[in-house]
């Protein structure tokens, strides 16, 4: 296992002069600061760069100036084992948390205890680092995760725990692990944190993650000036119906009646999202510091509202799903000229992985290979604008004894059986069929088998241990009652 502050070794790079002569007056490092948002249970179907009829105007202009990453997934889609591996650059057969975790399980107190984390690695590069909103990658998620200078998460030990996914209201929250509560539209709430934590101390970097809850269920509870713009045209987005060949796992009937609303209420949420990247856009370029900071919006993964007759992510249905639905995710990065070349949309296959090379690296740090066993590969030169040559040429992703690879056109989704010595089941899907995924399809081209099977046992093959690894998820502790591969089909 790789051990916690032993797995990488970081180096402050050459900064070049002239640099640090462009840097805002209210800066002393050359340094980028780096705000990372991530939405919660955000496909990127749902964003106005793909669809105009959604309003999403400040997250736009961020790709239009930043770069939009297309084929963008998330390594599993469900919320936990999503964060984990955006905190760690490893996946869940690496990093052991394959489902969302339980804040009152006490099983397991630090699920990432032996994990070098990305805001240890910024504290260790002399960055600030504060968390605002979702944490949500280990149990007991009131107490502050190593490498946060400030934490303001949420506190359930009094409240049950959909209290943190109130849109407004009141919502339970610690401060550092302290509990307070606020009242109020809690996106705002926890923007304005974030502005605040940006102007405590001048003259050293701030690393944060802003997580909003948004557009997470329960889909009620958002301004009614945001909802009732999407009424009209809900169904034209997503409309009500379709099917597939997996049951559902979270609703009891198979006819959701209040689907247009969900789906206004869902839409909704985004937007309000969108209106606080607005505010705190606004904030770093009135505080001088928006040409030296480092924009990433993102998500942990994606959703299904509706698509397929199924709501929810991976666990949404049983088995649980990789659709691309629930793992294609946002993801837009904008920063200074130095780092980013604004005004591109590029097609490599990345992830959420990815996120942990390329911050380390644009923050001066370097990453010993040698130690690093992650997949994660650093964008900064892609994102400089640089074509690549020699990238990924599969999606790779898992979730539980589940695991999925696709080149873009074809779809291989195996699931690993309990019994030892059983082969295991294997499931082909055309992403180009007019369908989608409504059904398995009849498989390639043995040649093209082969290619697949070999790719997809490689991978997970160098990117795994059997403590962690999903094809014995068996054996895993167990984290809560939603876990899928537990559940018997109806």
């Amino acid at each position: 296992m790789v051990m916690k502050k032993t797995a990488f070794t970081i180096s402050l790079l050459f900064v070049p002069l002239l640099l640090a002569e462009k840097m805002p007056s209210v800066v002393n490092s050359p340094k980028p600061n780096i705000l990372i948002i991530m939405t919660d249970d955000h496909g990127r179907w749902a964003l106005g760069e793909y669809d105009k009829r959604i309003q999403t105007p400040n997250i736009d202009h961020l790709a239009e100036h930043g770069v939009r990453f297309d084929q963008a997934i998330s390594p599993v889609p469900v919320c936990s084992a999503a964060r984990a591996s955006l905190m760690t650059g490893r996946i869940p057969s690496q990093h052991g948390v394959h489902d969302f975790l339980s804040d009152t399980d006490g099983l397991v107190q630090d699920w990432l205890a032996n994990e070098y984390l990305l805001s240890e690695a910024l504290q260790d590069l002399d960055y600030r680092v504060g968390l605002f909103g979702k944490w949500h990658a280990s149990s007991e998620s009131w107490k502050p995760a190593a490498g946060f200078d400030r934490w303001l998460s949420y506190d359930i030990r009094q409240v049950s725990w959909l209290n943190k996914y109130q849109h407004s209201g009141t919502v339970h929250f610690s401060r550092d692990g302290v509990h307070e509560t606020h009242t109020g539209v809690q996106a705002r709430f926890l923007t304005e944190e974030a502005v605040r934590f940006i102007d405590e101390k001048e003259g050293q970097p701030f690393a944060i993650f802003l997580n909003f809850i948004e557009p997470h269920f329960p889909f009620d509870g958002l301004p009614e000036r945001l909802v009732e713009r999407y009424r009209p045209i809900a169904r034209e987005i997503v409309a009500a119906g379709g099917s597939s060949t997996l049951h559902r796992s979270n609703f009891t009937t198979e006819v959701v009646a209040e689907h247009e609303e969900q789906v206004a209420q869902y839409l909704a949420a985004i937007t309000l999202v969108d209106e606080q990247v607005g505010r705190i856009n606004d904030a770093l370029e009135g505080r001088n510091l928006l040409e030296n900071t480092l924009i990433i919006f993102t998500a942990d993964h994606g959703h299904l509202t509706g698509q397929y007759g199924l709501y929810g992510k991976g666990n949404g249905s049983f088995p649980q799903n990789l659709y691309q639905e629930s793992i294609d995710i946002p993801f837009i990065i904008t920063g200074p000229s130095s780092l980013v070349r604004g005004g591109q949309i590029r097609n490599e296959f990345v992830n959420l992985c990815d996120l942990f090379p390329t911050i380390i690296e644009a923050t001066g740090g370097n990453i010993d290979k040698h130690s690093y066993n992650g997949p994660g590969i650093s964008l900064l030169p892609y994102i400089r604008g640089n074509r690549s040559i020699d990238f990924r040429s599969y999606q790779f992703a898992e979730y539980g004894n589940a695991r999925m690879i696709h080149d873009g056109r074809w779809k291989l989704v195996r699931f690993y059986p309990q019994e030892p010595g059983t082969a295991p089941t294997d499931y082909w899907f055309d992403l180009v069929h007019p369908l989608g995924e409504t059904r398995p399809t009849l498989p390639p081209s043995a040649d093209h088998q082969a290619t697949f099977n070999e790719a997809l046992e490689t991978h997970f093959s160098k990117y795994e241990n059997e403590t962690h690894s999903g094809r014995y998820i068996w054996k895993q502790p167990p984290f809560n009652r939603m876990e899928p591969w537990r559940k018997k089909a109806p």
